[in-house]
């Protein structure tokens, strides 16, 4: 797998290998619609039949291994982790109730997930749901901006798309760095517009009230149906991650065709 990294977005704006990347994945969108082709998943560690629904050219929510079920873009978030930190041993996702914990539970029995769900009864049903697919535990509790963890007690933390959907993600950050021990590794995905600036979709007000600033986005969730985006981020998180307390913060592109990882998978990686 190889990574292209970079930690700013004038560092980004001159490398010109990126070109060729979104080249070959624009070919290779066109090629893969409707019909699969054979790639070796590093997570499920199986030959699966990954392909593009019709009219689709993003590879990013799809090209699922038909294996571990997991989309380009959690594989490529977890084949980044064992990557970047091989010996890590306290590991914490912030879901739980998905088949991306039941993909790290499988390679870590001791990974640590939550939900972000107060209420018991419903955390039940996800505990239900993570059984159905497959998983083991009971669902646990977490607020990313008020994390119960110790500081300074876990290797890496793992976030798949959460960051978007909290509204103070600085605090977040900041809980994650907090938790994590020196040379910790954060692993983050969310929706990035490879621009300067964050886009602020939605604000929560001095009352309590959502504003919303664009037209309402909800991405999908195993219970509730929908969750409200507040962000699409761009390369200023950097600047946020640094501030929140981590020593290192770049945006890392995988690319590995032959994992079905093609251009546009950019992932925070924040370093404690």
């Amino acid at each position: 797998m190889q990574l292209f990294s970079f930690s700013s977005y004038a560092e980004r704006k001159n490398a010109p290998e990126l070109v060729a990347c979104w080249q070959q994945t624009t070919l290779l969108a066109q090629v893969l619609q409707g019909q699969a082709g054979s790639v070796y998943c590093p997570i499920c560690r199986h030959v699966s039949s990954l392909k593009l629904p019709p009219g689709v050219l993003d590879p990013r929510e799809h090209m699922c291994c038909d294996v571990c079920g997991l989309n380009s873009r959690v594989r490529a978030g977890m084949a980044l982790i064992y990557d970047l930190a091989p010996s890590a041993e306290c590991i914490y996702m912030t879901e739980q109730a998905t088949p991306a914990f039941v993909a790290m539970q499988k390679r870590h029995p001791d990974v640590m997930g939550s939900e972000f769900q107060p209420d018991a009864k419903a955390r039940r049903q996800l505990s239900r749901h993570l059984g159905a697919l497959g998983g083991r535990g009971e669902v646990q509790y977490q607020d990313a901006t008020a994390l119960s963890f110790a500081d300074a007690s876990l290797d890496a933390v793992l976030s798949f798309d959460v960051l978007e959907h909290v509204p103070d993600y600085r605090q977040a950050l900041a809980e994650f760095a907090r938790t994590l021990v020196q040379g910790g590794v954060c692993v983050a995905t969310f929706p990035f517009t490879d621009t300067l600036e964050t886009r602020t979709r939605a604000k929560v007000t001095a009352q309590g009230d959502i504003e919303h600033l664009l037209e309402p986005e909800y991405h999908g969730d195993p219970i509730s149906g929908g969750v409200l985006c507040f962000y699409h981020f761009g390369w200023d998180v950097l600047d946020a991650a640094t501030e929140a307390g981590f020593n290192s913060a770049r945006m890392v592109m995988p690319w590995a065709p032959q994992s079905g990882f093609y251009y546009g998978l950019w992932t925070l990686v924040a370093t404690r």
